[in-house]
């Protein structure tokens, strides 16, 4: 499922990086909407945008539940096949002038709208993830290209410049030169035709250029960093490799371990304990939806991230290494799982949260990333899945695809 949409939609998910990079570049905010279970990724989305965890990447705006203003960018996510409350968001924001894209299980009036087809919400929502990484990982491949990023005037700079003649009418032609074109005039030019490359500047078309007979040897030699068709092929080529990295990860899950967990689980929550999930940035949405599964399949589940005001409470008077394991002192019983997602499997809260778990004899449950990190050295902890890579939101896919599973086993 994930290879065909990231072969089919490759190209309208780079021109919508595009879109929202120049978006980006003139002062919007991004702002994800979605209902019920999907909420959590538009949380996912805020956190990737704003917290970016590839080293020398932009922050981004954005803002989870926000009014969006003309020139933001709006993005709804619905996991079912009828979401009337993201139609209606999408809708409303196309009305106030904002940029829309949508990510459905279903088709969805936006600027770019992606559908994932199947009926099946784990599947959509695995594949919404890997699409909304995608736009966040690759919009910033246009901000290496500023060129790309304005309303071109062609021949408005300083210096004449080189562009391609792509149609002649009259007195005047049509250049185009990157993504822009612009109507120039030719009466210093006569005789011109679609194809040939032309010097302009000030509207007008100074020089006709003869073609260099030995520019097919050093194609590379003429590119022009607003060559977007050129960095639309390189997002492409990116996208499909992404997807492929995600699938390779996604094979290398130990289907034992989680069966195990899943097991473990089980009893516990049939002997009436509780599942208290836990984990770090987009780990916490992680850690919010696979709680919110649960308590869809009638078991007992929350999410320690959800209460806002008792994490920020623990962590500014205490430290933020303690603001799950002083949830669990309160909380925690006996019998009760205490589940950790977390990506580098060393972060100091998770690892304070899983050793107070265990001491108060609840089930132990974690899935990481890397080589297991701190995690992997606990002999006490019950039951660890470890997704080897070492790329963050290669690795979230991945261990989606985790929870998933347990999910389907625990139904």
């Amino acid at each position: 499922m994930l290879v065909a949409f990231l072969d089919a939609e490759q190209d309208r998910l780079a021109r919508a990086c595009r879109d929202m990079a120049r978006a980006f570049h003139q002062g919007a905010t991004l702002v994800p909407f979605a209902t019920g279970a999907a909420a959590t990724d538009a949380a996912h989305v805020a956190v990737e945008f704003m917290h970016p965890v590839i080293v020398g990447k932009r922050a981004l705006p954005a803002l989870v539940g926000a009014t969006g203003r003309s020139g933001d960018i709006a993005l709804g996510i619905a996991h079912d096949r009828d979401d009337g409350a993201v139609r209606e968001f999408l809708a409303a924001s196309s009305s106030r002038g904002l940029l829309t894209i949508a990510l459905g299980a279903h088709t969805m009036d936006a600027d770019h709208a992606f559908t994932v087809v199947s009926a099946d919400p784990p599947i959509v929502q695995e594949v919404q993830e890997t699409a909304y990484h995608v736009l966040w990982e690759l919009v910033h491949v246009f901000f290496d290209h500023p060129a790309l990023l304005e309303d071109a005037c062609i021949t408005c700079g300083d210096v004449a410049v080189e562009a391609e003649v792509v149609a002649v009418s009259g007195a005047a032609a049509t250049v185009q030169r990157g993504d822009a074109t612009e109507e120039v005039a030719i009466d210093l030019t006569p005789d011109l035709r679609v194809g040939d490359r032309v010097l302009c500047h000030a509207g007008v078309a100074l020089e006709r250029l003869e073609p260099d007979p030995a520019a097919f040897l050093y194609p590379f030699m003429g590119a022009q960093d607003d060559d977007l068709e050129a960095v639309l092929g390189d997002v492409r080529a990116s996208t499909l490799r992404k997807g492929q990295d995600t699938i390779a990860l996604r094979r290398g899950i130990d289907l034992e371990a989680v069966a195990r967990c899943a097991g473990a689980v089980r009893r516990a929550l049939e002997h009436g304990g509780r599942l208290l999930a836990f984990g770090n940035g987009g780990s916490a949405t992680d850690a919010m939806d696979l709680a919110v599964d649960l308590r869809a399949l009638g078991l007992s589940a929350a999410a320690l991230v959800d209460d806002v005001a008792t994490v920020t409470a623990v962590g500014n008077d205490v430290g933020f290494d303690k603001v799950f394991s002083r949830q669990l002192i309160a909380l925690g019983r006996a019998g009760d799982v205490a589940f950790a997602i977390s990506t580098s499997g060393s972060s100091p809260n998770i690892v304070a949260a899983l050793e107070e778990a265990h001491a108060r004899g609840m089930l132990t449950c974690a899935i990481t990333g890397y080589d297991g990190g701190r995690l992997a050295q606990l002999d006490w902890l019950d039951h660890l899945v470890v997704v080897a890579g070492d790329y963050i939101p290669r690795l979230q896919e991945a261990q989606a695809t985790v929870y998933h599973l347990l999910l389907e086993q625990l139904r």
